[in-house]
């Protein structure tokens, strides 16, 4: 699904956010990935009708998790992977053209209550200062949590936009439950509701109706 938000300036920024699930029986993906697509509606809901800056394309991915049998590196990321493809070819099929895309930005697990979303490591880090200095200027006591720290890279669906040039971030906490990265919860039938915290969308969303705007 592709909406767009006119805007006044040239260019178009992707937001994104993918709602398939593992298929994995008995699993509700409440995290991984319905906490992405939350914020990504609504933010469809707050943001304004007409931007002052580039034009807005909130796209949801289908197929970003691998099919069974195989790895994410080899089937994880098609739905955006697809997009860019499109992106390539002029702008088809709801894809603006690839030239035209001035940054990308990903949210995915984000609903976690113990929320931490630190930098991923591929990601563009101007645009993660974005958040986090919104975060910040919302906070009393200049807190630019949940946006702190470093963390490991990984594939997700900003990988297709990082590859085509487009600079990408993906605001995503990859530690979900107790235990080691990426945590006990992850992938798992206890990837429901109960672990999941308004609170936390929130806390993303945000700074995102501030930061989003102004990415230029």
């Amino acid at each position: 699904m592709v909406a767009r938000i006119p805007g006044r300036l040239p260019g178009t920024v992707v937001v994104g956010a993918h709602y398939d699930t593992k298929a994995i029986p008995g699993f509700v993906g409440a995290n991984d990935g319905a906490s992405g697509v939350a914020v990504l509606l609504e933010l469809a809901r707050d943001l304004p009708r007409r931007l002052d800056g580039p034009s807005m394309e909130l796209v949801t991915f289908d197929a970003e998790e691998s099919p069974p049998g195989t790895s994410f590196s080899s089937g994880g990321d098609r739905g955006s992977a697809q997009f860019v493809r499109y992106a390539r070819r002029g702008g088809v099929q709801a894809s603006p053209p690839l030239g035209a895309i001035r940054a990308m930005v990903l949210f995915d697990m984000v609903g976690d209550c113990d929320l931490h979303v630190p930098r991923e490591a591929n990601s563009d880090p101007g645009l993660y200062a974005r958040f986090a200095d919104a975060a910040a200027a919302r906070s009393p006591s200049g807190s630019s949590a949940p946006f702190t720290g470093e963390a490991r890279g990984v594939l997700d669906d900003h990988t297709p936009f990082l590859d085509a040039g487009v600079p990408a971030v993906d605001l995503i906490d990859f530690d979900y439950g107790p235990g080691p990265s990426p945590g006990a919860w992850w992938h798992t039938r206890r990837d429901d509701l109960s672990h999941v915290c308004a609170r936390s969308l929130g806390a993303v969303g945000a700074p995102a109706l501030a930061a989003l705007p102004a990415i230029r």
